[in-house]
């Protein structure tokens, strides 16, 4: 007999966010709600600067195609015995594949959440229905198992969070203790394990020059934003005689920094999407398989891509632009996501679009 609980795993930093606001609205309407983590990147320490409560299962990061893929297939086992032990809860919420395995192995329903066509789908494919995907992947060349799961919600997973955070540049600065006419650039390197990531020593190289330049060249105040151990320690060699440079040591309210900024300088993905969001202009080095929603927000005017030096010069002749309008609200998303939520715990079919 499953219980009428709803399971949310974090698998990376990104899903405290956005999954969040959604927790936290099941939570107010009186469900319950159990929350696994998995130990990688700053999941754990940002979930417990949320004030989340979670269980953790599994440990960090890998290395390696095979070992990912074996390691995802361990974590799963490991997700699968914590779901019997808590007698099977209701329905999982998740961008996690590994939680998707063991909720399709266990008999669970599961609602999906994706943004990035280009990432390893099967899990959610074959796990979950519907997988609820930004509205503008509608015109993506969608897998067809994904597309055949598909939902779309408005605005972009980053609108879950932020649309309701009342965050504005005047206040993050004076948080952070900013003059007005500072020029701030909020950095984060690109991932170096990520299982999509191609290219990452020439596009981890090209975003430490763009840092200097920066620096040394426009006066930027720079935060820079690690994404494990491994990245601190090697910016912190890498910017230490950098007086404006500050490597951020622990987890900080990320979005509160890029309110803050003039520029964002980004391996691709989140944070790129916030400052979108949050109307500031973003540069993207990400070298791997480009994603339909940054080519988007390219055409947009709100990212540029600078993956090799012929674009970075160009960015560089065209010099730093202005700020752009927000890009949003879009509270619709998050109430299609929650409708969805209480449909499947009523036993009611959730939706799918198909697209062609």
């Amino acid at each position: 007999m499953a219980s009428e609980t709803v399971w949310f795993d974090l698998e990376n930093t990104p899903h405290v966010l956005f999954l969040e606001p959604i927790i936290h609205r099941l939570q107010k309407q009186g469900i319950s709600v159990a929350v696994t983590a998995k130990p990688q990147s700053q999941t754990l320490e940002l979930a417990q600067a949320r004030g989340l409560e979670f269980e953790p299962v599994g440990e960090g990061n890998v290395r390696g195609r095979v070992r990912k893929v074996l390691y995802g297939l361990s974590r799963a086992v490991m997700l699968g015995a914590w779901a019997a032990r808590r007698g099977r809860p209701r329905l999982l919420v998740s961008s996690s594949r590994s939680a998707s395995v063991a909720a399709r192995w266990m008999g669970i329903p599961a609602i999906g959440l994706l943004d990035y066509e280009h990432s390893e789908h099967r899990p959610f494919s074959l796990g979950c229905r519907p997988v609820f995907l930004p509205d503008l992947l509608r015109d993506a060349d969608l897998p067809a198992p994904l597309r055949r799961v598909a939902s779309f919600f408005e605005g972009l997973k980053e609108n879950l969070y932020l649309d309701t955070a009342g965050l504005d540049r005047a206040t993050s600065r004076a948080l952070l203790e900013l003059a007005s006419d500072d020029f701030v650039v909020v950095a984060r390197p690109p991932a170096l394990h990520a299982h999509y990531a191609t290219k990452v020593d020439d596009s981890a190289q090209l975003w430490a020059r763009i840092v200097r330049d920066l620096h040394d060249q426009h006066n930027a105040t720079l935060y820079l934003m690690p994404r494990d151990q491994e990245q601190r320690e090697w910016l912190d060699q890498e910017f230490s005689f950098h007086d404006r440079a500050h490597v951020l040591q622990e987890v900080l309210d990320g979005p509160t920094l890029v309110a803050a900024a003039d520029l964002v300088l980004s391996g691709g993905g989140t944070m790129n999407r916030e400052a979108a969001v949050l109307g500031v202009p973003a540069w993207s080095v990400f070298t791997g398989p480009p994603p339909h929603l940054d080519e988007c927000l390219a055409r947009e005017g709100r990212l540029r891509w600078v993956r090799c030096e012929e674009e970075y010069e160009v960015a560089r002749a065209e010099g730093i632009p202005g700020l752009p309008t927000k890009r949003g609200p879009y509270p619709a998303g998050l109430e299609r996501i929650v409708d969805a939520v209480h449909a499947s715990l009523e036993r009611r079919p959730v939706a799918v679009e198909a697209v062609s």
